[in-house]
């Protein structure tokens, strides 16, 4: 818990050597936001403060996010537990879903640097979230605020792709297969 805080408080200190300790840091904080227990009453202030550091982190450190591999990341789906246990936990959205619009522009950032490809399996999960926040005006409205240019175009045609099904093909027909097969059993 600490050391979370101690992130937090490094992340606003934009320097290479803070930004390599951020850029490891990440994943940490990201894997602990994400862990099933992360929301036992216990583990509250700790959750939070690892949540908070990230979103210094993803703030003051643009130049860290630079040096992170996106792919390690986002392959790691850190970034996506990371949101998704966002969404279900107001304290981690921050006032007012503050901290969404600083997700969704290293979501289009990104995109806009190609690290991520749309087409991609990762790229349409990222998708899925941005239509998601699409649905909330107003958060969008703030998201889209914080974009460059450059990122606005790339969220636009991101929200543009089509989520192709054919990276969910294996997934979905084996899940076909077994429900019908565990159909079959049920008396």
């Amino acid at each position: 818990q600490a050391a979370a805080y101690g992130f937090g408080v490094m992340g606003m200190n934009d320097g290479p050597v803070y930004a390599r300790a951020c850029v490891e840091a990440l994943p940490r904080l990201c894997t602990m936001i994400g862990a099933p227990n992360s929301r036992a009453p216990e583990n509250n202030t700790a959750t939070e403060n690892a949540v908070s550091a990230v979103t210094k982190i993803l703030k003051y450190n643009n130049s860290c996010l630079d040096n992170i591999d996106k792919n390690t990341l986002f392959k790691e789906n850190l970034m996506f537990e990371f949101f998704f246990s966002v969404r279900y936990n107001p304290v981690i959205i921050g006032q007012d879903n503050a901290n969404v619009p600083n997700v969704i522009k290293l979501f289009t950032d990104a995109f806009a640097k190609s690290s991520i490809e749309v087409d991609s399996v990762v790229g349409q999960r990222m998708i899925l979230i941005l239509r998601h926040v699409q649905t909330i005006p107003t958060i969008f409205q703030t998201c889209m605020n914080v974009l460059t240019n450059e990122e606005r175009q790339a969220l636009e045609n991101a929200l543009n792709a089509k989520t192709s099904p054919q990276n969910y093909q294996t997934g979905s027909s084996n899940h076909i297969m077994n429900h019908h097969h565990h159909h079959h059993h049920v008396p």
